[in-house]
């Protein structure tokens, strides 16, 4: 029997949280003046280099219909081989389930008034690309057994971050659209979770040979928790000293920097800080939500 019962209550405060702040996003971001307008600045502002732009671009062609089939089918094949069904239909309601809420919301929920003028003539939020991204890695971190969950985790935000920035680059969506999209995933995330471990509380109780799967330790260690966060912290402060940069310097070589620039560098440490403590609420969500054993301890 677990010797730490199921507590709802920080994922489903997760859930809460994140539709919180899913909501005041598009509040502030999409329906004010002011909010359309900082995030079209930092629209304006990203890397006017060719090579820049292209590098972003191809980094997006990684997302796709055949490699999302792919990255499913791969994480339902390795959970179905270590015979963890649940695992494996986790993985597909996490992913297709955080693709729908993203479409639903983007084309029939949310509304975009036009209060500035945008090279963007629809409604962009949230992101699908970073939505996919994001949504993929955190399948991972369910679905892959506990010695690789760490790796997973940063994959999850190495890659989801990254694929965030690249939409921004490439001027396919503002920055608000990339955090309305991890909010989704997040949230989504979360919530399958909840429902999974209500149904069948050993949904994510790993066999014999992965009994240190179903420790608390085992979705995240203090320490993880501890580097994400200085991570966030780390990416908004480096952002803060090169906005301040730009500002200040106006220029390098001949690259003539302004304000915007400044946004779009504030707008992507404020994308890879976002992605590093969801991740960390996720993680300490699981770990404090989900029915434990001791690690070593016999079924």
């Amino acid at each position: 029997m677990p010797v730490r019962p199921l507590r709802p209550l920080p994922l489903a405060a997760l859930v809460a949280a994140c539709t919180f702040a899913l909501v005041a996003g598009y509040m502030v971001f999409v329906r004010t003046h002011p909010g359309q307008k900082l995030d079209e600045a930092a629209l304006d502002g990203r890397l006017a280099s060719f090579h820049a732009r292209h590098a972003a671009s191809v980094l997006l062609t990684t997302i796709s219909v055949g490699s999302l089939t792919l990255a499913v089918v791969l994480l339902v094949g390795q959970a179905l081989l270590r015979r963890r069904v649940a695992q494996a239909a986790i993985t597909v309601a996490v992913v297709l389930g955080a693709l729908v809420v993203t479409e639903l919301l983007k084309h029939y929920v949310f509304a975009r008034p036009e209060l500035v003028s945008s090279s963007i003539d629809h409604n962009s939020f949230p992101s699908g690309h970073t939505t996919t991204a994001f949504a993929v890695g955190i399948a991972a971190v369910l679905a892959a057994p506990p010695r690789w969950r760490r790796a997973a985790a940063a994959g999850a935000l190495l890659y989801g971050a990254a694929i965030g920035v690249a939409t921004v680059a490439a001027g396919w969506h503002r920055p608000s659209d990339v955090a309305g999209a991890m909010l989704v995933v997040t949230g989504w995330a979360a919530l399958v979770a909840l429902v999974a471990v209500l149904v069948d509380r050993d949904a994510f109780a790993g066999g014999r040979a992965e009994e240190g799967g179903t420790a608390p330790s085992s979705w995240a260690r203090n320490t993880d928790l501890e580097r994400y966060v200085l991570l966030a912290v780390a990416a908004l402060g480096v952002g803060w000293v090169l906005t301040v940069a730009i500002v200040g310097g106006g220029r390098v070589g001949a690259i003539e920097l302004t304000t915007f620039n400044a946004a779009f560098v504030a707008a992507c440490a404020c994308i890879a800080a976002l992605a590093a403590l969801l991740l960390a609420a996720f993680l300490t969500a699981l770990r404090e939500s989900l029915p434990a054993r001791e690690a070593g301890a016999r079924r």
